[in-house]
């Protein structure tokens, strides 16, 4: 990761032997560095390599995302990638060792966080259904249609790089595909390797197409295989106009049995220092080749030329030792340092804004909505929508950015800033459109989601946000949570919504576990807002906490907010004890809004136990 203010410049080489062997017996006098082709000072160095873990300087753990592009497979093609992803799975997780599953289908979607647990990669392999009929793209696809996915596939990996961005190190993107063409948006290639670079990111395109007669053909004219020169004897190259997409200037490492997908393949891996598994048969050994080699790398560290923030460099690294091939990215970029908000000046900036009378400029409206986990803890599920017009965005070219920066705190006083703080987080969300995305995305409200975890007890909660400058907002809203007491009878809070989706359909957090709410295979999305109109939908989403006292009623209705009558009555429902013992019953329904008259009004919902014990909660919502 790049970070401007300590002016350090990190660059990660893989060097390998004749044999593909790992070579870890280098020095810092062994390596050369090219700045924009002005050779420059290393000042730091360490390895990381599992041989030798004790001496390792830079020990951490490591982050790779498995994404698979069902968009550019065949039915086939996705049951064998699915395959390798779990099979990768296995080898892959364990102490140290952080994976996430992305998927391309139309929309890309992260369907499983970070995490050790091979189990939950799995099952995120297997629970995700995609269906290859309509969405297998030809080699040669050149319409406009074809070239707008290519754009949006594209866009989503600068996205999933800038969120990569956030951990310091290097990282790693095992992209699974079967055709993966540029045609008329090469800027978006290049855009996207220099995303990758400017997040240290490498990435290990696979294409598992079955390519074995035309591997035969490469190989018997002389390519290399997965571990040969993927990023060229002194590191790859973004594409340009003057050289080949492979950013490999090394004609013997120009290996493209799959067309024109493969050149894509072989830019990609060379310019961010991975390396091409180019087709199902090198899959076994080209996998295996990934795993072991996110733990055997150099870590090199110069202090960079002054230069403007935002711009962006070459890079050129060389090992003076015959016999070997090394692998690095081939450019940076300069920018503000990627970190979360803790301790940073932009922290400060928001809690002086919390602590202020002024509540902003940026419109916003948020939803607390609470679910227990254990008699002294609860879950809040922090929803937001804020208006897009508000939002600060800094316009260069055809490209529009801006971060978010967002502080949230719990204070157990309702006086004064005094009391204890019950709960706090700080977020940083970075928004990257270009001139399509940015007219389509203020079309809505921004939606936010955050998840923290409280104690029972009475809290005034204030979150703050900022997209730079005087553009801030501030909300703050009381947060009460009764106690709760595992065995006896209790209901969450009431969550709102206006969004309902298969759950196999939800998309996850990168570097959070948000607990979604999940009634058997259909999903809600909490609203940031309680006020509805008549042509959209509303939906509620709460858990009931069973007693020990089996059985029970549920009912539910909604009441005029002012005089309290009752506009409509759901009945009573019965409830029976979940088949696998647990006591929390998640429960959802839709609230009939199309015949109800502007106003306010509450939802009322009252449970009951066997033994006749009865338990109420009151959410308040508007119409209009």
């Amino acid at each position: 990761m790049i970070q401007s203010e300590t002016r350090v410049v990190l660059v990660n080489a893989v060097v390998t032997g004749k044999k593909g062997e790992y070579i870890r017996d280098l020095t810092a006098k062994d390596f050369r560095v090219w700045e924009d082709n002005k050779q420059q000072t290393i000042q730091s160095f360490s390895l990381e390599s599992a041989g030798d873990r004790a001496a390792s300087v830079a020990s951490r753990t490591s982050y790779l995302v498995l994404a698979l592009d069902y968009a550019g497979m065949d039915a086939g093609d996705q049951i064998r990638a699915r395959q390798a992803a779990a099979g990768f799975i296995d080898a892959n997780t364990g102490a140290g060792r952080m994976l996430a599953v992305a998927v391309f289908d139309g929309g890309f979607r992260i369907v499983q966080g970070f995490t050790g647990n091979a189990g939950r990669l799995k099952d995120a392999l297997t629970g995700d259904k995609s269906s290859a009929a309509s969405i297998n793209n030809t080699a040669a696809g050149t319409s406009a249609s074809t070239d707008l996915s290519v754009r949006d596939k594209f866009r989503s990996l600068q996205r999933l790089a800038a969120d990569l961005g956030t951990v310091p190190g290097r990282k790693s993107l095992v992209l699974l595909t079967g055709n993966l063409t540029v045609s008329n948006e090469q800027s978006a290639l290049t855009a996207a390797i220099e995303a990758f670079n400017k997040s240290n990111v490498a990435v290990y395109p696979v294409d598992v197409r079955d390519l074995s007669f035309a591997a035969r053909f490469s190989a018997e004219n002389g390519s290399t295989g997965a571990g040969g020169r993927g990023g060229g004897g002194g590191g790859g190259r973004a594409p340009n106009a003057s050289r080949n997409l492979r950013g490999d200037a090394d004609a013997s490492a120009a290996p493209d049995p799959g067309g024109a997908s493969q050149q894509v393949l072989f830019a990609l891996a060379g310019g961010t220092g991975g390396f091409v598994i180019r087709n199902a048969g090198e899959l076994p050994g080209g996998l295996q080749k990934i795993g072991q080699e996110q733990e055997e790398y150099y870590v090199l560290g110069y202090t960079p030329p002054e230069s403007k923030e935002g711009a962006c460099h070459t890079l050129r690294v060389k090992v003076d030792r015959s016999g070997t091939t090394i692998r690095a990215r081939s450019s940076y970029c300069t920018g503000k340092a990627q970190e979360l908000l803790t301790g940073a000046s932009a922290e400060k900036t928001l809690e002086n804004r919390a602590a202020s009378a002024q509540t902003g400029n940026m419109a916003a409206s948020m939803q607390l909505p609470f679910f227990y986990v254990g008699p002294s803890t609860a879950r809040v599920n922090l929803a937001m929508e804020i208006a897009p017009d508000t939002v600060k965005f800094d316009h260069k070219k055809d490209s529009f950015h801006a971060e978010i920066n967002i502080l949230g705190v719990a204070s157990t006083s309702q006086g004064d800033s005094s009391g204890a703080t019950g709960a706090r987080f700080s977020d940083t969300v970075t928004l990257d459109f270009d001139d399509i995305e940015i007219q389509k995305w203020k079309q809505k409200p921004m939606h936010y989601e955050k998840e923290f975890k409280i104690a029972p007890g009475q809290h005034k909660f204030t979150v703050v946000f900022s997209s730079g400058g005087e553009s801030f907002g501030k909300l703050e809203q009381p947060l009460v949570v009764e106690p709760y007491t595992p065995g006896q009878l209790a209901l969450s809070a009431a969550a709102f919504g206006k969004e309902i989706h298969k759950a196999s359909d939800a998309g996850a957090a990168l570097f959070e576990e948000r607990t979604p709410l999940v009634i058997g295979d259909t999903q809600l999305t909490p609203a940031g807002s309680n006020i509805f109109t008549k042509p959209e939908q509303a939906f509620c989403y709460f858990e009931l906490y069973a007693s020990s006292n089996t059985g029970g009623d549920i009912d539910v209705r909604i009441l005029d907010g002012k005089t309290g009558e009752v506009k409509w009555d759901g009945g009573s429902m019965k409830l029976n004890p979940r088949a696998d013992g647990k006591s929390t019953i998640p429960l959802g329904m839709n609230l009939p809004i199309a015949p109800l008259a502007p106003g306010p009004y509450r939802l009322e919902i009252t449970a009951t136990d066997g033994a006749g014990k009865s338990v109420k909660r009151l959410a308040d919502f508007e119409v209009k």
